[in-house]
């Protein structure tokens, strides 16, 4: 049964419970991917900026506004065109995103930025970061398999208010 038709899941959308969502899709990336750290972003209504609905890593990507919209191909590739981002080393990191520094200094090398594409519309991204080369085909296709959870967490997350750290 797909995580969405649950009955604990429809009914934690039904009340609103986003975090618990949040907490379910990372417990299910955990499991089924993998991950050193965890974000989930959305476009805020404005469309100028991305924000921070979801941590594993508080301190050091905190809840909130997160990045500016800007014309780039990371943007592109995710919003407009709705297709993950890969990079399975810190060069490869470096091509799609040049100016992060997040990741230098760290044992980080993998960087897997997905789409959560509901309706036709790129409603937001995960991402996942973890020791390089972590990543493959096979680990796309997992995640590929929460986006309806992820869309439900999120529209839950819109539909009514804040979402938490873990």
């Amino acid at each position: 049964m797909p995580a969405t038709a649950n009955p604990t899941m429809l009914n934690l959308a039904a009340n609103g419970q986003h975090a618990e969502l949040f907490d379910r899709l990372a417990d299910r990336l955990s499991s089924d991917v993998g991950y050193a750290f965890l974000t989930v972003l959305i476009p805020e209504d404005t469309g100028d900026f991305l924000t921070r609905v979801y941590s594993t890593d508080p301190v050091g990507h905190p809840l909130g506004r997160a990045d500016p919209v800007v014309d780039d191909p990371w943007f592109d590739h995710l919003f407009d065109k709705g297709r993950p981002v890969f990079a399975s080393n810190p060069d490869e990191i470096a091509e799609w995103l040049p100016d992060y520094q997040g990741l230098q200094g760290t044992d980080f090398g993998t960087l897997v930025n997905f789409p959560v594409v509901a309706g036709g519309q790129t409603v937001g991204i995960i991402n996942l970061v973890s020791k390089a080369n972590a990543y493959d085909e096979v680990s796309l296709e997992r995640m590929a398999q929460l986006v309806p959870l992820a869309a439900m967490a999120i529209a839950t997350y819109v539909r009514g208010g804040t979402s938490k750290a873990k």
